[in-house]
C-alpha cells in the first residue's frame, strides 16, 4: 500500500536527518520513536503486500522490520540504517508500481 510506504519513508527520512544533525545520545529521542513507528507500520505494510501477493514489495516490507530494530540497537550509524529504510521503501514502491503496470498491460492485450 502506497500510503504506508510513504509514511514509513518519511519517518525514516526524519530519522536520517536527525542522525546527521543531532549527536548520538540525543538522537534517540527522535530516531527511537521513528523506528518504533516504522516497526509497527511494517506489520500493516506486510499485510497489504501479502494479501494480493506482490513479491518485491512484500520482501521490502519484511526487510524494513529488522532495519528498524537496527536503528534502535545502534550497531551502525543511525543515519545510514535510516537511509537504507528509505531506499528499501523506494524499491518496494517501484516494484509494486511495475507489477501494477504489467498487470494492466496484460488486461489490455486480452
Amino acid at each position: 500500500m502506497t500510503a504506508l510506504r510513504v509514511i514509513i519513508a518519511l519517518l525514516a527520512l526524519t530519522s536520517t536527518i536527525a542522525g546527521l544533525l543531532i549527536p548520538p545520545p540525543g538522537v534517540m529521542a527522535i530516531s527511537g520513536m521513528a523506528a518504533i513507528l516504522i516497526f509497527l507500520l511494517s506489520f500493516g505494510s506486510i499485510a497489504a503486500d501479502a494479501l494480493p501477493l506482490r513479491v518485491v514489495p512484500l520482501v521490502c516490507s519484511i526487510v524494513t522490520m529488522p532495519l528498524a530494530v537496527l536503528v534502535i540497537a545502534q550497531p551502525f550509524s543511525i543515519a545510514l540504517v535510516s537511509a537504507l529504510i528509505v531506499m528499501v521503501q523506494g524499491v518496494g514502491w517501484w516494484g509494486g508500481r511495475r507489477q501494477r503496470l504489467s498487470a494492466a498491460a496484460r488486461v489490455v492485450q486480452a
